[in-house]
């Protein structure tokens, strides 16, 4: 089974889902994706994830359109106490995310992208209100080198997210480059990693990328001072550096493999101006998962055989 898409769709799926990244080798997409995660201590706390993610994507002419969908849940057991705040109402928290995204090409191999989208994340405890949501959104421009199957792809550009925690304005530098049927890379920001692929069904995988959680605890929340505090913010992020194993057992079906480390990772409590509460001073752990995805091969676009023949001229 293979479908027509540019070889810009791999690093485009990498930028619109880079808060809940997932790394695919250039020939694949992975339409639907299943994973189960667990950092068994991270400075005395334990966090459990459970994630889903969808992206599909539609030729319209020369250009793509195509959506996101992604849902999250955080379970964190908080072993420790303070007389600061009251950290039960954090310990769940869900993340549903939802966006669009658009590739337009332009002539010698340039092109533009733009996503955007709307992030719920809370922990739901009293409703859903709009300090639950987060807007993300990613617009850049991408320059292509090569053919469909040695290529470089270059992208330079803005993000609005929540990879380093608070929602901030990030620059995009980004050059995905494959070297041929086994090798492949990308370097900068929203991910760095390579790739090993022995064949079809066995791929090794190296890379860093930053992940962050910024959850709105909507509950009224008792703090010291004999306080009450609304709107609460629990922010989780980190440095992910993982190596994973995936192994494709069926024709478009693979199962993955991550082991990785969190080094220096944040974890606390703001109050509803952002302002530090409590720092869980949560240090480094070692983290795992394992998941499983649905695999499109790709084929060449004709506006890519194009566009090949004329970067060779």
């Amino acid at each position: 089974m293979g479908v027509r898409i540019s070889p810009l769709l791999v690093l485009v799926s990498m930028a619109c889902s880079a808060q809940m990244p997932i790394i695919t080798p250039p020939g694949e997409i992975q339409p639907i994706s299943f994973e189960y995660g667990s950092l068994p201590d991270l400075g005395g706390t334990e966090i459990t994830n459970y994630r889903v993610n969808l992206n599909m994507v539609q030729p319209l002419g020369k250009s793509s359109i195509g959506f996101t969908i992604g849902y999250q849940y955080f379970d964190f057991v908080f072993n420790e106490s303070t007389n600061v705040i009251d950290l039960a109402t954090y310990e769940h928290m869900h993340v549903a995310r939802v966006g669009l995204f658009y590739i337009r090409p332009l002539e010698n191999s340039w092109g533009l992208l733009f996503s955007g989208g709307t992030s719920l994340m809370s922990n739901l405890g009293d409703g859903i209100t709009s300090e639950d949501f987060v807007f993300n959104a990613i617009g850049a421009v991408t320059k292509r080198w090569g053919n469909f199957d040695r290529n470089t792809v270059l992208m330079l550009g803005v993000l609005y997210g929540t990879q380093f925690g608070e929602p901030a304005i990030l620059p995009v530098a980004s050059l995905r480059q494959k070297l041929n049927e086994h090798w492949s890379y990308s370097l900068g920001l929203p991910i760095t990693g390579i790739n090993y692929k022995i064949n079809d069904r066995h791929l090794f995988m190296a890379s860093l990328i930053p992940e962050g959680l910024f959850g709105n605890n909507s509950n009224e929340v008792p703090a010291e001072g004999n306080r009450t505090l609304t709107n609460t913010k629990l922010q989780f992020n980190g440095i992910n550096a993982s190596l994973a194993y995936r192994f494709r057992f069926a024709k478009n079906l693979a199962f993955t493999a991550r082991g990785g480390f969190v080094p220096a990772a944040t974890l606390k409590i703001l109050d509803n101006e952002n302002q530090e509460i409590y720092d869980l001073d949560p240090g480094s752990g070692a983290y795992f998962r394992v998941g499983l995805s649905f695999v499109l091969n790709r084929k060449p676009s004709s506006n890519n055989t194009k566009n090949s023949s004329e970067d060779e001229k």
